[in-house]
């Protein structure tokens, strides 16, 4: 037989379209090739025809989803990207204080978002907005103290 033929006796078998048996054999069981070959009566190189076929193997499964996340990442910073003017003077600009650091910091978070908005979230230096919100969130416990209260517990 080949496999449409294979397919049409599956299919009748169990009353569902071929992409449901086999999405439940592989994701919901969780069955190797060998053991779902089994269940459906089929020869394992049919099986795994088919699991490739409707991208059910786990690592289809894992880059399939890296894919969609990235297409998410796309859109994460577009919206605040539009409102951002980079061209605006720096108030702090000729001192070196906390307050300086503070308005360098968000410049910098403003800039890589604004990277992340036009490269679709793929340019490498765009993976430092991450670094810089990080600081950002650092340079907020400072001045609310609840970073010193965190070293003082740490003491204890």
């Amino acid at each position: 037989m080949r496999y449409m033929q294979y397919k049409g006796v599956v299919e009748r078998e169990y009353k569902k379209s071929l992409r449901k048996i086999m999405y439940e054999i592989c994701v919901v069981e969780g069955l190797n090739a060998s053991l779902g070959a089994k269940k459906l009566g089929v020869a394992k190189e049919i099986f795994v025809f088919w699991r490739n076929f409707y991208r059910l193997d786990k690592n289809q499964q894992l880059f399939d989803q890296a894919v969609d996340n990235i297409d998410q990442m796309k859109f994460l910073y577009l919206n605040e990207a539009k409102g951002i003017d980079l061209s605006r003077p720096l108030q702090h600009e000729n001192e070196q204080s906390l307050q300086g650091l503070e308005e360098l910091v968000e410049r910098m978070v403003e800039y890589y978002k604004c990277k992340h908005a036009e490269s679709g979230g793929l340019d490498i230096d765009a993976g430092k907005l991450s670094l810089y919100e990080f600081a950002q969130e650092l340079l907020a416990e400072y001045e609310n103290g609840s970073l010193l209260e965190k070293i003082k517990k740490e003491k204890k």
